[in-house]
């Protein structure tokens, strides 16, 4: 797949091993600074580093050799913005759930992130029947 947009770019960087491995360490080190009342430095870290693991994925990895894989065909096509919404609350989940000192909560949202990455295996919408006229 050559010539990808801008769009399909910012999908499949979020597969590269590089980016998921920046995004767990920032959760876990933004985790561990909520729970030890250091929330500034929690929040610098949960949002720098994964915009310089993001920037730094775009620019310099080889993102078309990833869409052949299976981790890119599966970003491409199971991962819409309302997956994405559900990882993004799960991971502010986790983030109230460490600086409230709640483990259930962090697990909550772990549990979260992972319906979020599950997209492929949720059930299809049905189309709504949207006048009498197109149920005959």
């Amino acid at each position: 797949m050559t010539g990808m947009g801008p769009a399909e770019r910012m999908l499949v960087h979020q597969v590269h091993l590089a980016k998921i491995g920046t995004d767990v360490t920032a959760s876990v080190v933004s985790d561990l600074l909520l729970w030890k009342a250091r929330p500034r430095a929690a929040i610098a870290v949960r949002v720098l580093l994964p915009l310089a693991g993001s920037a730094a994925v775009i620019c310099l990895a080889d993102l078309d050799a990833l869409t052949s894989t299976r981790r890119g065909r599966y970003v491409l096509a199971h991962m819409p913005p309302s997956a994405q919404a559900v990882r993004l609350a799960g991971d502010a989940m986790m983030a109230l759930g460490a600086h409230r000192h709640r483990a259930a909560l962090l697990l909550a949202g772990a549990a979260v992130i992972v319906v979020g990455w599950s997209h492929g295996v949720w059930p299809p919408r049905r189309a709504r029947v949207t006048s009498c006229a197109a149920a005959d």
